[in-house]
C-alpha cells in the first residue's frame, strides 16, 4: 500500500515538543511534512500536546480526529474494572487459574485487545504492518507509559512491532505460547464501516485478504494454540475445522491446537 500518495503530516501545533515529533514522524515515515495553509489532503496526522491525531478532510468539522488511548473509554474502565479470566478473549487465548501465557498478536490494530491480555497479566507482543495504525498505537502506548498507575503494566508487558506478520513469524527465531489474529473482515452494508474509527481503519488498511495465509503462517510456527477472532456468524478462516470456538455477544473465537487438524 502506497501510503505517501494519501497521507500527510501536519505541523499544526506550535509547541515545539509536538513539532519535533512531527518532524520525527515524517522522517520515520517517510511522508511530508507540511503546515496546514499548504495541504489539502483528505486525511493527514498532527501531534496536539503530545497526541497523536489522524484527521479527515471529508468528514462534518464536529467530527472527533482518530487517536489511540488507553488512559480513558473503555480501555481504561477494563484495566479498572474488568480483569475476569473468564470473558472469552482471555479464555480463547489460555488464559486461566495460574496460568498467563505470552501472546502473540499478529493484527493489533489499535492494540484494544492485547491492552486487555497485558492488563489480564500476559506478556504480549504487538504486531502491525501499518506504518499509520502503528505510528497511532506507538503513540498511545508511549502516553500510556508514562501514566503511573498503568505505565509499568506497559512498559512491562507490551512491545510493538512495525512488520508484516508473516515475515515477523518467520524471522522472529523464537516461539510463543499464543498466536492471536483479529482480521478484519470484508464490510457489509450493517457492519460497523459507518463508525467512524472503522472506517477511517478500513481507508487506511482496506480488508485482510490475506488472512488465510496468516493463519498458514501461525500455524508454521508452531505455537501452543491459535486463536481467531471472527464476526459470530462468518466462516472460518481455515478448512480445517477448529479444534473448538468459544461464542461471545457479537464475535466468537476459533482455538486451534496441535496438530492444527
Amino acid at each position: 500500500m502506497d501510503i505517501k500518495q494519501r497521507i500527510t503530516i501536519r505541523a499544526v501545533s506550535d509547541r515545539a515538543a509536538d513539532l519535533a515529533c512531527a518532524e520525527q514522524l515524517a522522517d520515520t515515515l517517510g511522508l511530508p511534512l507540511r503546515v496546514a495553509e499548504d495541504d489539502t489532503s483528505g486525511l493527514f496526522l498532527a501531534y496536539h500536546n503530545d497526541r497523536l491525531q489522524l484527521h479527515d478532510n471529508s468528514l462534518p468539522a464536529a467530527a472527533h480526529p482518530l487517536s489511540v488511548d488507553f488512559l480513558a473509554g473503555p480501555s481504561y474502565y477494563r484495566f479498572l474494572s474488568d480483569r475476569r479470566i473468564s470473558q472469552p478473549l482471555a479464555k480463547a487465548v489460555g488464559i486461566k487459574q495460574g496460568v498467563r501465557p505470552e501472546v502473540c498478536d499478529v493484527t493489533a490494530g489499535f492494540g484494544e485487545d492485547g491492552f486487555v491480555l497485558a492488563c489480564l497479566g500476559c506478556r504480549v507482543v504487538l504486531v502491525e504492518r501499518s506504518p499509520i495504525i502503528w505510528a497511532l498505537l506507538d503513540n498511545g502506548l508511549r502516553r500510556a507509559a508514562a501514566h503511573p498507575l498503568i505505565g509499568p503494566l506497559v512498559a512491562e508487558r507490551i512491545s510493538l512491532h512495525l512488520a508484516e506478520s508473516t515475515r515477523f513469524l518467520d524471522t522472529a527465531g523464537r516461539s510463543f505460547a499464543t498466536i492471536y489474529l483479529d482480521p478484519m473482515y470484508p464490510a457489509t452494508r450493517k457492519s460497523a464501516l459507518n463508525k467512524q474509527k472503522m472506517r477511517l481503519l478500513r481507508a487506511i488498511v482496506g480488508d485482510d485478504s490475506d488472512s488465510p495465509a496468516l493463519l498458514a503462517a501461525a500455524k508454521k510456527a508452531d505455537p501452543a494454540r491459535i486463536a481467531v477472532k471472527r464476526p459470530l456468524r462468518a466462516p472460518p478462516l481455515s478448512s480445517a475445522p477448529a479444534s473448538f470456538s468459544i461464542n461471545g455477544k457479537s464475535s466468537r473465537f476459533d482455538v486451534y491446537l496441535p496438530p492444527y487438524l
